[in-house]
Parts: C-alpha cells; sequence; structure tokens
C-alpha cells in the first residue's frame, strides 16, 4: 500500500513537471489577452545580437510569462488569494470600499514640468485663435472624489496641487470647475466600479455644468435612458482579475426629440448614423460602445442649423461626454492629440470652427505629452 502510494505520488509529479511544457509545445500563442485588454509577447527572434545583448533571455522570459498555460486562471487565482490574506493593493490598484478598484497615483508620479507645459500649450494655441471661445474642463479622479473608499492610510497625490497649478496659469480660457458638484454628488454613481473611466451618470452631470457655464440648462426629463449591458468590467479589473470584482451597468442618454445625425471617422474613412458602436457589447472593453473607442478625428453633423461649430480636444472621458452635445451644435470635431498628427490650426479654419473645449481626465492632462506636440 506504502510502494503505491509513492508511485502515486512519483506520477503525478512528473505528470505536472512535464505537462507544462507539454501545453506549451501544443497551444497556439495567444495574441491578444481579452480579459487583460492587451497584447501578449509572442516568441523572441532568434539571433546573436540578440543573445549577447541578453535581449533575447528578456524576451523569452516574458514571453513565457504571457504564454504561461492557463494564466487568466492563475492571475485570477492569485489576485482572490491576496485579497483573501488582507492585501489592499494589486497592481497598483487599490482594493476600495463598495467594490470599488481605485487607481493608485503617487506623488512621485506626478510631471509638474510636463502639466506646465501642457498649460502653455493651450494658452499659446488660444492666443493664435483669438476669435474662438476657449473652455477646459478637467475630470477628477476617482481618487479625489471616491477618496473615503480608499483603504486607510493609502498613499495618493493631492490632486488639488495639480488643479491650483492650473488655475494660476491658465490664460483666456474659461475653466469650467467640475470639483464642487461631483464633491457633493460623490454618493451617486459618478464612476464605474472596474473602470477609470466616469459613467454616462457622470457625463451627465459634467454636461449640466457645461450648460450652466454657456447660459443653457439641461433637464435629465428630456433623455431616455437605457441600459445596454450589466456586465461590463473594465480596465482595472484586467489588472487585478479576481473573482471578487464587481460588474457595472453601462447606460446610455438618448435625447427623446433627437433628430438624425451622421458620424465620420478619420476624416470620412468610415461612416455610421450613431455615436454607438453596440458590438462591442459582446467584448471585454464594453466603453468602446462610445464612439467606438478612440480615432484621431471624427466629425459630427448634426440636423441642427445654427451655424455653431464645436471643436473638442480630448481622450477617453469625452467618448460619454460628446453625446449629450448633439442637440446643441450644426458640426461636433473631435481631435485625439494621441493619434492625430495633422495640422489643427489649418484644420479649425476648414471647418469653421467657433467654439474649443478641451476635455481632460486629470491625471491624463498632467501626463499626456502630445498635447504640446499637436497645439503648438
Amino acid at each position: 500500500m506504502k510502494r503505491i502510494y509513492h508511485i502515486t505520488a512519483i506520477v503525478l509529479f512528473l505528470s505536472a513537471l512535464f505537462s507544462v511544457p507539454v501545453c506549451f509545445l501544443l497551444q497556439k500563442d495567444m495574441v491578444f489577452s481579452e480579459s487583460e485588454n492587451r497584447y501578449l509577447s509572442t516568441k523572441p527572434y532568434l539571433s546573436l545580437d540578440n543573445i549577447l545583448s541578453g535581449k533575447f533571455m528578456e524576451d523569452t522570459e516574458k514571453y513565457i510569462d504571457d504564454q504561461f498555460p492557463g494564466r487568466t486562471f492563475w492571475i485570477s487565482d492569485k489576485s482572490d488569494f491576496q485579497r483573501l490574506i488582507g492585501n489592499k493593493e494589486i497592481n497598483g490598484i487599490y482594493l476600495a470600499e463598495d467594490g470599488y478598484l481605485i487607481e493608485k497615483w503617487l506623488a512621485s508620479e506626478f510631471d509638474e514640468n510636463q502639466l506646465t507645459e501642457n498649460i502653455n500649450a493651450l494658452n499659446n494655441f488660444a492666443q493664435r485663435n483669438m476669435e474662438l471661445k476657449f473652455s477646459l474642463m478637467l475630470v477628477p479622479t476617482a481618487g479625489m472624489v471616491l477618496n473615503e473608499k480608499l483603504p486607510r492610510n493609502a498613499p495618493m497625490f493631492n490632486q488639488q496641487i495639480a488643479y491650483d497649478l492650473v488655475n494660476k496659469n491658465l490664460k483666456d480660457i474659461a475653466y469650467i470647475d467640475l470639483q464642487p458638484s461631483f464633491t457633493s454628488h460623490r454618493q451617486e454613481a459618478l464612476y464605474y466600479k472596474t473602470d477609470h473611466h466616469w459613467t454616462t451618470h457622470g457625463a451627465f452631470l459634467a454636461y449640466s455644468i457645461w450648460c450652466e457655464s454657456n447660459g443653457q440648462s439641461a433637464d435629465l426629463s428630456e433623455f431616455e435612458i437605457k441600459t445596454v449591458t450589466e456586465e461590463f468590467q473594465g480596465t482595472l479589473h484586467s489588472k487585478v482579475l479576481g473573482t471578487h470584482c464587481a460588474f457595472d451597468r453601462i447606460d446610455i442618454y438618448i435625447r427623446k426629440n433627437e433628430k438624425p445625425y451622421s458620424v465620420e471617422y478619420n476624416f470620412g474613412k468610415t461612416q455610421s448614423n450613431t455615436v454607438y458602436a453596440v458590438e462591442h457589447l459582446s467584448q471585454k472593453d464594453k466603453y468602446q460602445i462610445f464612439f467606438n473607442g478612440n480615432h484621431p478625428e471624427i466629425t459630427i453633423r448634426t440636423s441642427q442649423k445654427n451655424d455653431r461649430h464645436l471643436l473638442v480636444v480630448k481622450d477617453s472621458y469625452a467618448n460619454a461626454f460628446v453625446p449629450f452635445l448633439l442637440n446643441d451644435y450644426e458640426t461636433i470635431h473631435i481631435i485625439d492629440p494621441r493619434y492625430y498628427n495633422g495640422n489643427i490650426d489649418e484644420y479649425i479654419i476648414d471647418n469653421h470652427i467657433d467654439t474649443c473645449l478641451f476635455l481632460y481626465n486629470i491625471k491624463n492632462f498632467s501626463e499626456d505629452k502630445n498635447i504640446s506636440d499637436v497645439l503648438n
């Protein structure tokens, strides 16, 4: 009996030992991990230069890590174990109260020089185009608005430092301050629990503040609120991958008297009659339902004939915000500096732009090196 036990143990050990390399040989390499929302490393290139420089070993280590059999299961299992033993942070994400995942932003990560450069780029851009009406809307992160949900003594950059720098140095541009309203409404669902973006409700709150700054009003009763999914797990979940993570709901707000409009992506290369790409609801990154994700340039032509033409220079937060503007402008033009490489001054002239909105999350605005490249 004892001998059978030893033989069984040896067989199990050898099976486990050889199963991993066998799986490596049999399985097809994954190019993209939908659960992690990123591209994975593929087989490293073998060459004498790569071997001598050490790059081949480095790439091999990344390849094995990314293509390890059952990788998603092991990551999720590790995440659940870390939570069970009391860890409050996984891969730079805080496990906050009420199921919120909140991205860590340390003071040491704040780049004051880059933020100053971006502010100066906006000022110079406004100075060159003085005939336009300019506004800047900077969205606070969940870490600022929902700071009471953070784990006790969790280090977090004081974002007020960044806002004070903007207020001090911004010129000829109207600053739309979202912080007071977001703080007073923090008990509402302004941010997704598993994604770094604001919810559509948060975007509507910002729209109401935008309207107020422009002498208008926003009436929620004008919109039909439609829930398109209750199974969204976003970018922060992709870094944690625990079975303990919550599911989010995505709503879209459709104006009841909405008139037809058209959407042209990337200078008319593709077109649509809606700002919503519902095919993404069957995929991991369901936030891409808004405008089918990010693009260098988008033009929306509405049914309005008011000769008002808006340019939105933005990050991905604007994707959930812009649909509220469809009744306000004849055309809406969107440029994402991360992907746009054209001449923005010529674009303004060609499209008769009269109003410009810069819309960014405060962290992105503090870090994005593309802003000054596009605006200068």
